[in-house]
């Protein structure tokens, strides 16, 4: 047997991660050990808690009566084993088996951290899945675990499941800031809420920088950024300008939550003489949605014959991560309120497709809605959403009001959602439809799901 893959199962204590903060990713109750299980898969960005809300799932188990001789954690992110092949799988579970052999016949829970990390993972999976009586979880760095892997190799035999990093909702619970479920709160709690959002907006939620001081958080996160680079995108598929995937990453989180322009960024690069197209750009930028930095969206079109030739908006996976990895203009607290709004959409609507959230332009004067949550399939449009950083900025906040008025009298939807960064409550009417402003810190706590 492989002694390092021997040690490491057995050194591998829950205990030595304790406390686990609980995650809100709700991976359903747990199935019991069989052959032909379904796998539950978690992906997301590195470092953002997907072996934690694995730790998290062991802990629950074991809370029911599961033996932890019965449960098998394993992460194939391990210098040491490169390269990592079926066989590295292979060898993993012998080990286990070898020590826990009562786990054969009764069943094991099985938790592949890092999965992608296997060359051909996908049909070892397979065999597993097919071959031993398990219930098995599977995190991993890329999205496209869950697209065209896991459409070829588990068509129907896993289910899926989105973790960002922390929501703010999480972010004030991991922080004891009283008031986070109070229906009703006091204005000492609003006030520490209030404020613990603009540590948010800044600091971002990747549970690593939590108890840090500012300059450590952002080396960390920076850190973060290069090894997504590095490792998720260089190294993964092989691109040969490295320094061009880094410049690139940099001006992506500067952008969040502005439009993209592949060709002036070509131009850009170009003129700062680093040869560069377009092609390439766009090739990178599918990278790195992949590796769960940065997502792009681009305005709702209904006609399904007519590509829409506007520029994506794109936002990053965190504020934080944004502000510390991006260049200086990122530091625009809009921007990031912006993005957060935006990840949160994301949050509340698990199993549906991605695209249907996508910005709108109305017919009228061509006003732009930060967010409409809809199906161009259809044509409906369920749910609108604008955000303003301060209500007391007149001019942006009537061009904020003015485009959700015009998108209503030209939908059939009744209310719109203005999400305000400084701001009280407000209902605005006309002509029989509706505003509802919400402060952004208490829109997040609200944890309501979308109208679909």
């Amino acid at each position: 047997m492989n002694e390092v893959i021997t040690r490491t199962l057995r050194d591998f204590s829950l205990d030595a991660y304790k406390p686990i903060i609980p995650r809100s990713l709700d991976l359903g109750e747990p199935l019991s050990p069989r052959a032909g299980n379904l796998v539950k898969v978690v992906i997301g960005m590195r470092r953002s808690g997907k072996s934690y809300r694995l730790f998290q799932e062991m802990e629950r188990l074991i809370s029911s009566g599961v033996l932890t001789n019965r449960i098998c954690y394993f992460d194939f992110d391990d210098d040491r084993l490169k390269p990592i092949t079926p066989l590295t799988g292979d060898a993993v579970l012998e080990a286990f088996y070898a020590i826990n052999p009562s786990a054969l016949s009764e069943g094991a829970y099985l938790f592949f951290d890092e999965l992608q990390e296997m060359a051909e993972w996908g049909s070892w999976l397979r065999r597993i899945v097919a071959t031993r009586k398990a219930t098995i979880y599977v995190s991993g760095s890329s999205s496209k675990m869950l697209s065209t892997e896991i459409a070829t190799e588990f068509r129907g035999r896993a289910l899926d499941f989105e973790l960002l990093p922390f929501s703010f909702r999480e972010y004030a619970g991991a922080h004891d800031i009283a008031g986070v479920d109070a229906v009703a709160r006091s204005t000492e709690e609003e006030l520490r809420l209030e404020e613990a959002f603009r540590r948010y907006l800044r600091d971002g939620g990747f549970p690593a920088t939590f108890d840090l001081p500012a300059s450590q958080s952002v080396a960390l996160l920076q850190s973060y950024v290069q090894r997504v680079v590095a490792r998720d995108v260089i190294e993964r598929h092989n691109v040969r300008q490295p320094r061009v995937a880094a410049l690139f990453a940099q001006r992506l989180l500067g952008t969040n939550a502005r439009q993209l322009s592949l060709r002036k960024t070509a131009n850009d690069l170009r003129s700062a003489g680093i040869p560069t197209s377009k092609e390439t750009l766009g090739d990178l930028l599918a990278y790195f949605q992949e590796a769960y930095l940065v997502f792009a969206i681009h305005e709702l079109s209904f006609s399904l014959s007519e590509s829409t030739t506007s520029q994506p908006k794109v936002y990053a996976v965190d504020p934080g991560l944004a502000l510390a990895g991006g260049i200086a203009h990122a530091a625009d607290e809009g921007q990031r309120l912006e993005d957060v709004v935006y990840l949160e959409l994301r949050r509340r609507m698990p199993g549906m497709r991605r695209e249907s959230i996508a910005s709108l332009r109305t017919k009228g004067h061509g006003y732009e809605v930060d967010f409409v949550v809809g199906d161009a399939l259809s044509g409906e449009l369920y749910d609108l959403y604008q955000v303003c950083v301060d209500v007391d900025d007149s001019a942006t906040y009537e061009r904020e009001v003015r485009a959700l008025w015009e998108v209503l009298a030209e939908s059939r939807c009744e209310e719109a959602t203005l999400i305000v960064g400084r701001g009280a409550d407000a209902v605005l009417e006309r002509d029989g439809k509706r505003i509802v402003q919400v402060p952004a810190w208490k829109w997040l706590l609200g944890g309501c799901a979308l109208r679909l």
